[in-house]
C-alpha cells in the first residue's frame, strides 16, 4: 500500500508541475505580499 501512496503522490506532483493552477494575476486584487524564507535553500 505504501508503494501505492507513493505513486500517487508523486503522479499528483508531477502533473501539478506541467500544469500549475492557481497561477495568475487577479485583476481586482487589492492586497500584495512578498516573502522569503532564508530556511528553504532557494
Amino acid at each position: 500500500m505504501n508503494d501505492d501512496l507513493n505513486d500517487l503522490y508523486q503522479e499528483v506532483i508531477l502533473e501539478h508541475a506541467k500544469s500549475p493552477r492557481n497561477f495568475k494575476v487577479l485583476l481586482e486584487a487589492n492586497r500584495v505580499a512578498h516573502g522569503t524564507n532564508p530556511l528553504c535553500g532557494d
